[in-house]
Formats: structure tokens, C-alpha cells, sequence
């Protein structure tokens, strides 16, 4: 089940600018675990970033570890100033799931 957008940049599309930069390349948009892996693996990128995933997320890489499920996220809440919501309230993963 995947619960947030995919990105409408195909990864095949960065792989021209991958080639010509020689520095750490890090992608971002729309990976979950499996696909942030995958890219990884296939040397398509060096690293991925979650943003939306890690705001609903706090504990992402635990969750990741786990393989635990994921909040989703809320974009209505993003950069709104009041109330305060979106980005201090999403809950951690409870400390019981081994």
C-alpha cells in the first residue's frame, strides 16, 4: 500500500545529471522504502530523501527497520502557522513493536 504521491519525475529522467555530477547525488519525491532501496542498489542515486514521510514520521528510520507502518501524511497541515499542526503532532512508533 503506498500513501503518498509518486513522484511525476521518472528516476530515468535524473540518470543524464547523475552521470555528468560527480559529487554525492541524493534524489527525493515520492520513494518509499522498497523503491529509496532500489534506487540506491541500482546506483541511481547515492541517497533518498523522505521529506513528506519523515514529517508524518518522526521515527522513520525505525519504522523502516521494522518494516512498520507508516503514518500518512497530511499536506492541507504544511506551513500553516495556526494552528500549529502537522509537524509536532504525528505520532511515534509505540515502543512495544519489536
Amino acid at each position: 500500500m503506498k500513501i503518498f504521491e509518486k513522484s511525476e519525475c521518472p528516476e530515468e529522467s535524473l540518470l543524464p545529471m547523475r552521470k555528468a555530477f560527480k559529487g554525492t547525488f541524493i534524489s527525493a519525491g515520492g520513494y518509499d522504502r522498497e523503491d529509496g532501496n532500489q534506487a540506491v542498489a541500482q546506483k541511481h542515486t547515492d541517497l533518498v530523501a523522505y521529506g513528506r514521510l519523515f514529517l508524518a514520521n518522526p521515527d522513520l528510520p525505525r519504522r523502516f527497520e521494522l518494516d512498520a507502518p507508516l503514518n500518512e501524511y497530511n499536506r492541507e497541515t504544511f506551513y500553516t502557522p495556526d494552528p500549529v499542526i502537522g509537524y509536532t503532532d504525528y505520532p511515534f512508533l509505540e515502543t512495544n513493536v519489536a
